[in-house]
């Protein structure tokens, strides 16, 4: 018996057999599709598309699309990952890119982002914490304002850790000008808002909106009803803002299969919106569609998402906004809902019409 053992007890020395995790009990974290090492494969020919008999064919529409139709056509099949998925293109020409190689677990998963610390927000520009002057100014006012209005031991602890943080200097806060910065955070005023800065893409334009009443009322019909301070975005600009330089905007749809085996048949799956049969189509529709005259840039789909909500500006009293947000179809949905990538962009800011109505009362 060694020397080293004579001091342990006998539960210690006994050798334990090492038990490995059945496969059904294992949990393998999220993982992106494999790179895009395609293999071509020859779908069988189909035939020219028919031309209804009440319409001549338009001389306008490209002859290169009728006779791709006559051959085959190539289809791009990537390889399996270990959920045994691949992605198979339809196109004559592979993509130009693959979004997939930029994700990575943390853009599939929860994972916390522990790279992501006081270093890398720290070395921003002093505007990205405006109205506060640095970052460790803005992780008091977040305490202060976020962490509930009664405080807690839980939030004495965050205290502790921000100003107990070894990057945390007493200098960054010393001669910070709270009470100004709590009046412009609690300020409403129009030039002091952010989307009328230039450069910011907001614009504001009266639009005149038709309110129907009823026939009860003295004055029955439609009636227009005027709002002056309407806010909006430009969707070209926030194009522009979201594709350009984004690897992960995916151009190119695909079909996603899973197939365990090679001998058995491929079982579609549906998952992202740039893999869906709608998309597919709408896809295919615009590359056979005519051109615009002059332009030779590759055209592609972009999946727009829309919805609104009211959003209380206050723990207190009734001030609200109702913000209309978009997200773009076209980012994995992983990544659209993981806050922290800022995928979301405001579009405009509606106004609550109350008319006043006035209704005759029938005896």
């Amino acid at each position: 018996m060694p020397s080293d053992d004579l001091d342990r007890s006998l539960a210690e020395r006994r050798t334990r057999r090492l038990i490995k995790l059945p496969l059904r009990f294992r949990d393998d974290l999220p993982q992106p599709l494999p790179s895009m090492t395609l293999d071509v494969v020859l779908e069988p020919a189909s035939h020219a598309p028919e031309v209804p008999p009440h319409r001549a064919p338009d001389i306008r529409e490209s002859t290169s699309n009728v006779t791709r139709d006559l051959g085959p056509r190539r289809m791009f099949r990537s390889p399996k990952n270990i959920f045994s998925l691949f992605r198979q293109y339809q196109s004559n020409t592979p993509p130009r890119y693959d979004p997939e190689e930029a994700l990575d677990v943390e853009d599939l998963s929860n994972i916390p982002r522990n790279h992501l610390n006081q270093d890398c927000l720290s070395g921003l520009p002093s505007e990205s914490f405006y109205p506060y002057p640095n970052y460790n100014s803005l992780r008091l006012g977040d305490w202060f304002w976020n962490r509930g209005t009664q405080k807690s031991q839980a939030n004495f602890r965050e205290l502790i850790g921000i100003v107990g943080d070894i990057d945390f200097q007493s200098s960054d806060v010393r001669h910070t000008r709270w009470e100004s910065i709590n009046d412009e955070l609690a300020s409403d005023k129009a030039d002091a808002w952010e989307w009328l800065n230039e450069g910011a893409s907001w614009t504001r334009t009266p639009i005149e909106v038709s309110i129907p009443f009823h026939r009860n009322t003295v004055s029955p019909g439609a009636r227009t009803y005027t709002v002056s301070d309407f806010y909006h975005r430009n969707l070209t600009s926030v194009f522009r803002e979201r594709i350009t330089n984004n690897p992960h905007f995916h151009f190119e749809p695909y079909k996603l299969y899973w197939q365990v085996n090679d001998s058995d048949h491929p079982v579609r799956v549906h998952g992202e919106i740039y893999a869906s049969s709608a998309f597919l189509e709408a896809h295919e529709e615009l590359q056979e569609s005519p051109r615009e005259p002059g332009c030779d840039y590759p055209r592609v789909v972009v999946a727009l998402m829309f919805w609104s909500d009211s959003t209380h500006l206050a723990s207190f009293g009734d001030a609200k906004l109702w913000p209309l947000y978009m997200f773009m179809g076209n980012e994995s949905k992983y990544r659209r809902c993981k806050p922290s990538h800022n995928l979301c962009s405001h579009i405009a800011y509606f106004q609550k019409v109350i008319p006043y109505l006035y209704v005759t009362m029938v005896v």
